[in-house]
């Protein structure tokens, strides 16, 4: 029976030298039809951003289903179930693929690992799948190696966060901390370590008891060593948090700290 591929605009193929720029991050889709008018449309979806384990295993989970139009019905699938793959876009060459549960639904999940040894920096992923289902008496094979895009974070975390009022201080809070970033401990390692971060903005937060929200009090950028040193006027009883914010490179961090009214 002859077929015909129709791949949506938003894929991208693997070329020679590099890959082509992914779809958005977090889906993709693509289309498969037969000369019969049947045919089965794979939409995938994975994290817009995963944070990298440094002490074991990076996880990548990753959905694809099926919707399927025209005469027939889904009865199955041919050979395997198909599989997932994630390959790197711009940083260090890393590539790994998993396969997908081999079961009659037309939802699929799997879980593409990335292991320690694999040394994974914050770079970009592209995502896609393979599956080949069975409709109407035709095997149709949407697929698309590269439909979607995951970023790998490094890990951040606020330590040692602390907000007083220094004595003979009664409007003024003092805010202290610590933003460190999870890395390589070298080159050559294969372990983790965590590293104070220089140069990074983090928002000073206030929220007073009995409020339900945060309001940012001022911007302030982290000093030698990763410290943020700065203070704050209020009066109030409540608490003070040192927010990091996410980036494609970095996930999110929050410590937080309470002080007493004047």
């Amino acid at each position: 029976m002859k077929r015909m591929i129709v791949a949506s605009v938003v894929g991208a193929l693997l070329a020679v030298g590099g890959v082509a720029a992914p779809a958005t991050a977090g889906s993709g889709s693509v289309t498969d039809s037969d000369t019969e008018g049947r045919s089965v449309r794979m939409t995938v979806t994975t994290p817009k951003y995963v944070t990298i384990n440094r002490a074991g295993y990076t996880k990548v989970p990753v959905t694809a289903k099926l919707a399927f139009s025209g005469p027939g019905t889904f009865t199955g699938w041919w050979g395997d179930a198909g599989y997932a793959t994630a390959e790197s876009i711009n940083g260090d060459w890393q590539f790994s693929w998993a396969d997908f549960t081999d079961t009659v639904e037309t939802t699929k999940k799997t879980t593409v690992v990335f292991r320690k040894y694999d040394r994974l920096a914050p770079q970009r992923l592209a995502v896609g799948a393979e599956t080949a289902p069975v409709y109407g008496g035709s095997l149709l094979y949407p697929f698309d190696d590269h439909l979607t895009t995951v970023y790998l974070r490094n890990a951040r975390k606020v330590v040692g966060t602390d907000a007083y009022r220094k004595s003979g201080s009664r409007a003024y809070v003092q805010v202290r901390g610590t933003v460190k970033e999870n890395v390589w401990k070298s080159s050559t390692s294969y372990e983790g370590t965590w590293r104070a971060r220089k140069g990074v903005e983090v928002a000073i937060q206030f929220k007073p008891d009995g409020a339900a929200s945060w309001s940012t009090v001022k911007y302030v950028t982290t000093g030698t060593g990763g410290e943020v040193v700065t203070r704050i006027r209020k009066g109030k009883a409540g608490t003070v948090r040192i927010v990091v914010a996410p980036t494609n490179r970095t996930t999110a961090a929050t410590g937080t700290d309470g002080v007493g009214a004047r």
